[in-house]
């Protein structure tokens, strides 16, 4: 008898231990489950998740290259702590970049498809929503204005601040209620791009953000007990 069943056409692609064991860390670390600061104890964590000490450490390495883990001398691989001088300089050179691209994005008329789409999918966010949903489609938001620039040397520079962009992301779960606050952010940050309104994209772009580097700087200093420093002067 003949198979009438559909041709897919498709493969399904296996997911090895190591791969596995990357994406729980990656979670557990966008989610802010591992706090800066924290070290990856290589026995500890293999029980943990089950695997042998070998496919740990190589799920531990694809996280080192993403900038997402480090591993320090003397006392193995750890979650990077950014001070507040470390966020205050990478918002510089990210509002520099992020404010050209704006620019020249918003006078070419340009709206890319994946902002729109990284929009939607914030929106459609429940208000118990991990908050690595809410990081991947902020970053896809922002780095797609980067992109749709078509400036290999822009594109570039960010590129070098990626990973410690996504850290500060995972940061900033503490200073959001619900994601549709992050959602009606990104909103308002499109509209004006929609209405080719190059001016007040720039606008919103640096008001969200110098608000961002408000957030992790008053949040870097309540965790350490300490008055929060004017970020202007940090």
């Amino acid at each position: 008898m003949a198979d009438n069943g559909p041709d897919l056409d498709v493969r399904i692609a296996p997911v090895s231990t190591v791969e596995a064991a990357a994406n729980a860390l990656r979670e557990l670390t966008l989610d802010g489950k591992l706090e800066p600061g924290t070290r990856l104890r290589e026995q500890e964590f293999a029980e943990r998740l089950g695997i042998a000490r070998h496919s740990f450490r190589a799920a531990t390495q694809i996280l080192i290259g993403e900038g997402l883990l480090k591993r320090e001398p003397h006392r193995g691989v750890e979650v990077p702590v950014l001070s507040a001088e470390d966020v205050v300089d990478i918002f510089k050179l990210r509002t520099a970049l992020e404010l050209e691209a704006v620019r020249l994005v918003g006078d070419a008329g340009i709206v890319p498809a994946e902002a729109q789409q990284a929009v939607t999918e914030l929106s459609a966010l429940a208000e118990d929503a991990p908050w690595r949903d809410v990081v991947w489609p902020d970053q896809r938001f922002h780095r797609a204005i980067i992109d749709a620039t078509g400036s290999p040397r822009l594109i570039r520079a960010y590129s070098g601040l990626q990973s410690e962009i996504t850290l500060c992301l995972a940061q900033l779960r503490p200073a959001y209620d619900a994601p549709a606050e992050v959602a009606a952010e990104h909103e308002e940050l499109l509209a004006p791009l929609l209405a080719a309104d190059t001016d007040r994209a720039e606008l919103l772009f640096r008001k969200h953000l110098d608000e961002a580097v408000t957030n992790l700087v008053g949040l870097h200093h309540r965790q350490a007990n300490d008055p929060p420093a004017d970020p202007a002067r940090a």
